[in-house]
C-alpha cells in the first residue's frame, strides 16, 4: 500500500520546502533545485540535508516557525507532527497487502506498518524479507510513512537470526500490538494489549492440552489464569501485558489467602512463558521461588 496521488504530491511538496529550508541554513548543496519534480536531486545530496535536519531539532522548529514558502496551515500542522518522528535501523520482515512490518530492536523491540509514498514498499525493498535498513518513519495523518530515503544493508539472515526475528516480532505484537500511527491513542494501545493477552492465553491453552492435561484441567487453569489477567493485569492503569507478569504481580494476588489454592495454574504459566521466550529466565526463577514458598 501506498499514498493516494494527491497525498504524494502534498508529502513531496512540504517535504521539498523543508529540505529547501534546511540546505538554505546550512549551505550543504550549492544550486539545490526549486522543483524537485522537474529538476530532481541527486540521492546523495538529498541525504547530506536529510541527515543534517534530523541531528538538530532547531531545524524542523525554524520551518514551522517561519514558513519560508507560506504553506496552508494544515500542511505546517503535517510537518508539526514530524516532531514524533522514529529513526534508526530496522528489519523489514514482512510485506502485507496494508503496509510492510518494520520490526526496531531495542530493550522491547516494536513493530510498525509502514506503507510507501509513491509505490508500495515491496516494490522498492527487493531483497526478500527480512532485511535491515536504516529509515526514519513519520506520520502522516493517521497512517505511517518514512522520508523517502532509505539506506538497505547487504546482509543475509542465517536460520538462528530469522529465528530471533520472529520471536521479536512476535513480543513486540503481544506487547504493543502492530503500531500503525505514531499519534498516541490510550484506547488503542489499551486494545492493542488485550489483544496481545488473549493471544498469549490461546498459546497457554494449546501448550496445556499439548501437554496431555485432561480438556478439565485445561479449562480450570486457563479460567483461572484468564481471570487473574482480566481483573489484575487489565484493570491496571495503564493496563499491563502478560509479558510484564513479574513477582510483585504474584505476591500481591496470593496475598488473598482464596487464591492460594490456585498455585498450580501460576506454576504451568511461569513454566510456560520460560518456555515460550516470553519471560527471561531471572523474572521466572523470581517467581517459581514466591510460589514454592506459599
Amino acid at each position: 500500500m501506498n499514498l493516494s496521488p494527491d497525498e504524494c504530491e502534498r508529502f513531496y511538496r512540504i517535504w521539498w520546502s523543508l529540505l529547501s529550508y534546511v540546505n538554505g541554513q546550512t549551505n550543504l548543496v550549492a544550486d539545490f533545485p526549486k522543483e524537485p519534480l522537474i529538476n530532481g536531486v541527486d540521492v546523495r545530496d538529498a541525504l547530506k540535508i536529510r541527515n543534517a535536519l534530523w541531528e538538530s531539532p532547531d531545524y524542523l522548529q525554524g520551518f514551522i516557525e517561519n514558513n519560508p514558502d507560506g504553506l496552508t496551515e494544515r500542511d505546517i500542522a503535517l510537518a508539526t507532527s514530524w516532531i514524533l518522528r522514529v529513526s534508526g535501523n530496522f528489519y523489514v520482515m514482512r510485506h502485507l497487502k496494508k503496509h510492510s512490518i518494520f520490526l526496531l530492536q531495542s530493550n522491547q523491540p516494536v513493530a510498525y506498518g509502514v506503507i510507501g509514498i509513491v509505490s508500495a514498499l515491496e516494490d522498492c525493498l527487493h531483497p526478500p524479507p527480512p532485511v535491515l535498513i536504516n529509515a526514519v518513519l513519520l506520520p502522516f495523518e493517521g497512517k505511517i510513512i518514512y522520508d523517502g530515503l532509505i539506506s538497505a544493508y547487504s546482509i543475509s539472515f542465517g536460520s538462528g537470526i530469522r529465528r530471533n526475528l520472529m520471536q521479536d516480532l512476535r513480543k513486540a505484537t503481544e506487547l504493543n500490538g502492530l503500531i500503525t500511527s505514531l499519534e498516541y491513542d490510550e484506547s488503542i494501545e489499551s486494545k492493542a494489549i488485550v489483544d496481545g493477552n488473549r493471544k498469549i492465553m490461546i498459546d497457554f491453552h494449546k501448550s496445556l492440552a499439548k501437554a496431555g492435561l485432561s480438556e478439565k484441567s485445561v479449562y480450570q487453569h486457563c479460567s483461572i489464569v484468564d481471570a487473574f489477567v482480566q481483573n489484575n493485569l487489565q484493570q491496571a492503569h495503564p493496563p499491563r501485558s502478560l509479558l510484564q507478569l513479574g513477582e510483585e504481580d504474584l505476591h500481591q494476588y496470593f496475598s488473598l489467602e482464596s487464591h492460594r489454592a490456585h498455585r498450580v495454574s501460576f506454576k504451568r504459566l511461569v513454566k510456560f512463558l520460560l518456555d515460550s521466550e516470553r519471560t527471561d529466565w531471572d523474572t521466572a526463577k523470581s517467581m517459581e521461588d514466591l510460589l514454592k514458598n506459599l
